[in-house]
């Protein structure tokens, strides 16, 4: 066909480009895992130049696609690429049983240790790798104030976040939660009321990106005020809050800590009475969607390692592999190349071609545009997985002439 002889190839960023050549082409730079994002940009000159953003596209380097005429090679230059940052309330568990004493690393001669140090030390970890990757919220159940008396005050949760969802909320979280060596937590499990607040808290917030719930728990819910007995009979009100989470759009990732799957003794004590912990919190992950295979459906962590384990899974499936363009490719461009990984790292993915996407995204490696709008893309398969390991991307334009 005729236009093929006015295609122009997209210069690869690392290349000396020739001043006087046709080719055109933009690279930008994000890493979603470690701020600031940087923005490297290789004009047809091969005159390399960089910025730095903090999270908000340059209208100065910004070019409108909207015009009836169509733009010239040298007329466009991209604004900043960005991640979708995914919003996640933590939703944990500071009832009094999370004062008990548990071998947290697998080795006998070590000192034994709460479980609430090891959420601690688990959740600042997550928190400090992923600050810039995820916007994080945060929520005690029972709040600060709740008391270990044998009544409602055991059974307060706060209907706002402790630290609302926003960027780089990781000491500020830190900061609120009791430290990890508290030994004055108390309270029961009003595990409802919590996920609860977090659907308030996703809800009211604006836009579209992916919002999650991590919850964490310790043991089986109680405190439903409408039972006879608040603490010795399972709250069921909480698979309906998770159904309720999930139809609103807020999948719910389930941990147990050290979870026994045997039936509770009928005798006071504070757990409910008669149920099997472990097989309410694997319905609960039916329920929320986020069923994982087998026969454990929820994380089922029996030490702080496993805990680990179990979040850093978490936040690797919730982290986003769909990257904002800024603004619409124009009509007389396409992207020529997507790169994922730096130059340096030597698994880095190439997938090269004029608009080149894959035709199934769950099935195969590469890209896709989200719309056909053409101001966002979406990396597929074995590219999202590099990304969400690497967090860099590189995107090159190519450009038709005539």
């Amino acid at each position: 066909m005729a236009w093929l002889a006015l295609l122009l190839s997209a210069c690869n960023s690392g290349g000396g480009g020739d001043s006087d050549s046709d080719a055109a082409s933009d690279s930008n730079l994000v890493t979603s895992i470690l701020p600031p994002t940087t923005v490297g940009d290789s004009s047809s000159s091969g005159e390399p130049t960089t910025s730095t953003t903090t999270g908000e596209p340059d209208p100065t380097t910004s070019s409108s696609s909207t015009t009836s005429d169509l733009l010239k090679c040298d007329e466009f230059i991209p604004p900043a690429i960005e991640p979708v940052i995914p919003r996640v309330v933590l939703v944990l568990d500071k009832s009094g049983s999370m004062l008990t004493l548990w071998d947290h690393d697998g080795d006998a001669a070590t000192d034994s240790v709460t479980r609430w140090s090891s959420l601690h030390a688990v959740v600042e970890s997550i928190l400090t790798g992923l600050d810039s990757a995820v916007n994080f919220g945060a929520l005690l159940f029972p709040a600060l104030q709740a008391t270990s008396n044998p009544n409602i005050t055991a059974c307060i949760v706060n209907p706002d976040p402790l630290v609302p969802v926003g960027p780089m909320t990781a000491a500020a979280i830190l900061d609120a939660i009791p430290p990890a060596d508290n030994m004055t937590i108390a309270g029961g499990t009003p595990s409802t009321e919590g996920i609860l607040a977090a659907v308030d808290e996703l809800g009211g917030l604006a836009g579209d990106e992916p919002k999650f719930i991590i919850f964490i728990t310790d043991g089986a819910a109680n405190c439903d005020p409408g039972q006879d007995k608040l603490f010795d009979d399972y709250d069921d009100r909480l698979a309906a809050a998770v159904a309720d989470a999930r139809d609103a759009g807020f999948p719910t990732h389930v941990v147990g800590i050290d979870i026994l799957n045997e039936l509770t003794p009928i005798e006071p004590g504070g757990n409910p009475d008669g149920i099997n912990p472990y097989e309410k919190l694997n319905e609960l992950a039916e329920i929320a969607g986020t069923a994982r295979p087998g026969a454990e459906k929820f994380y089922n962590a029996t030490n702080q390692i496993e805990l680990q384990a179990a979040l850093m899974e978490i936040t690797e499936t919730v982290l986003s592999c769909e990257i904002s363009l800024g603004e619409p490719v124009p009509k007389n461009f396409y992207i020529q190349r997507v790169q994922v990984g730096s130059d340096q790292d030597p698994g880095k993915l190439e997938y090269i071609g004029e608009d080149d996407q894959v035709s199934d995204c769950e099935a195969e490696g590469g890209w896709q545009y989200t719309s056909e709008a053409r101001d966002a893309i979406i990396l597929c398969g074995a590219a999202c997985e590099h990304y969400k390991a690497t967090g860099h991307v590189e995107i090159d334009y190519g450009c038709y002439i005539g």
